[in-house]
């Protein structure tokens, strides 16, 4: 997507794209980050709740006193109230204190977290579908109708492609800083205190929701891994780390009894006539064999994430803070026009086009281009780029001159050159006056 598109080029290939969108308004990167890892959390959490609650998640073993309707009972009771580890070379503690510092929390509870997360990892997409759908253009219609281009005439296609052109021509003119309504000089002043540089009438509104954004795909993936300590305890951030030492020494690394043990016990009070009989149970937590492979593979997956979320956010921000980048893709489209050849590149021409840039699309006028281009190809995005540019050169002339311009084909910009090649007089008196908006 636009400010990643070479990220998007290279880790792309590797995944299966979501079939029922039509307009893409972000990369490969974000679609890991807000829709395979919450498939895979789903499909994670299919796997565990079956296996809690369809299987047998805790088996007890009861003395041969108890009925077969208390065991069944006992591993209820153990499964509700938690159960202890203590490894098997050490004895069993007579203080039940010591015994319940050892007490495990989380099994019972496995498939509601990997929801929360899931929940977790939607939210940054639904920060960026409320904030620019407020952007004052609709993006998905717009990308829509230039993509419908591509199965009409050449008659509609021409006529389609102008609207767009008309109607980013227009956003990008009603980008300023004005308000109006009630109050509008209080209002203005008011915000002028209080300004931070970023917002729509400063035409970087949404590059900045963009930025922060992805700032807060990286912040949702590094901080889920400490989410995971909190709950699962255990130093579960360097679950990984201990998994490739044990792998690369040749031990088995399954068999992490700290972290998920399969065999642990239990206290249960049976209630009788006369008195209270305490037995400890030796139970076996066969759903931890699943949640130890679950949660490995989800640490290194929420591991690749901020890495790769962390590398889209540096990239976002230096490809947008680079000025030549935004200029070098308008260039790219009026050479495809043959508007701006090297018999053109003259520093008024150079000048008009900086202006063009700068001026009238700013940031968010080229970060909507980029978007489009990314969805619709380089052949219809070249010809909205020929009208912007045509519609942009001839309002310039208009409001210098007092004159329109014809509209230019490919080689319009050529008519208002004399006749040995050279802009005339007028036309140089008109770019080079400062008047420009």
């Amino acid at each position: 997507m636009p400010y990643a598109t070479f990220l998007d080029k290279v880790l792309g290939p590797i995944g299966v794209y979501e079939g029922h969108r039509t307009v893409f308004d972000d990369n490969f990167i974000d679609r890991l980050c807000h829709y395979y890892t919450i498939i895979g959390l789903f499909f994670g959490t299919i796997l565990v709740g079956t296996a809690e609650y369809v299987g047998n998640p805790i088996e007890c073993w009861c003395p041969a006193e108890l009925s077969p309707e208390e065991v069944k009972y006992v591993n209820f009771v153990c499964w509700v109230q938690n159960t202890y580890y203590i490894p098997p070379f050490k004895p069993v503690p007579y203080e039940y204190e010591f015994r319940y510092s050892n007490t495990i929390f989380y099994y019972q509870w496995v498939p509601l977290i990997l929801l929360i997360m899931a929940v977790i990892c939607k939210f940054p997409r639904l920060v960026w579908k409320y904030m620019s759908n407020r952007c004052g253009v609709g993006i998905k219609k717009l990308v829509e109708l230039a993509k419908q281009t591509h199965l009409t005439s050449k008659e509609d296609r021409e006529q389609k492609l102008k609207f767009v052109a008309q109607y980013i021509d227009k956003w990008c003119l009603n980008i300023r800083p004005h308000r109006s309504g009630i109050f509008a000089p209080t209002r203005e002043h008011a915000a002028s205190l209080c300004d931070i540089g970023c917002g729509r009438h400063h035409g970087n509104y949404l590059i900045s929701i963009r930025i922060m954004v992805r700032i807060m795909y990286f912040a949702v993936s590094f901080g889920l891994l400490f989410f995971l300590n909190e709950f699962l305890q255990n130093d579960i951030y360097i679950y990984g780390y201990d998994v490739i030492n044990k792998f690369l020494a040749g031990k088995d690394w399954s068999l992490n009894h700290m972290r998920f043990p399969r065999v642990t016990l239990c206290d249960f009070d049976l209630r009788q006539l006369s008195n209270i009989q305490r037995y400890t149970m030796q139970c076996v937590l066969p759903v931890n064999l699943y949640n130890e492979k679950l949660f490995i593979i989800l640490w290194f997956w929420m591991t690749l994430i901020s890495v790769m979320s962390f590398l889209n956010v540096i990239y976002t921000l230096v490809v947008a803070l680079m000025k030549k980048s935004r200029k070098n893709f308008i260039k790219k489209y009026l050479r495809l026009n043959e508007l701006y050849e090297k018999r053109e590149r003259d520093a008024l021409t150079k000048k008009l086009l900086q202006k063009f840039v700068d001026l009238h699309l700013r940031y968010d006028g080229i970060f909507l281009l980029q978007l489009m281009s990314n969805n619709v190809g380089s052949a219809v995005m070249g010809d909205v780029i020929k009208h912007l540019w045509d519609l942009y050169r001839d309002r310039q002339f208009q409001i210098n001159n007092g004159t329109v311009p014809k509209p230019s084909d490919k080689n319009s910009y050529v008519s208002y050159r004399s006749s040995n090649g050279t802009l005339s007089k007028d036309f140089k008196k008109t770019l080079s006056n400062e008047s420009f908006v």
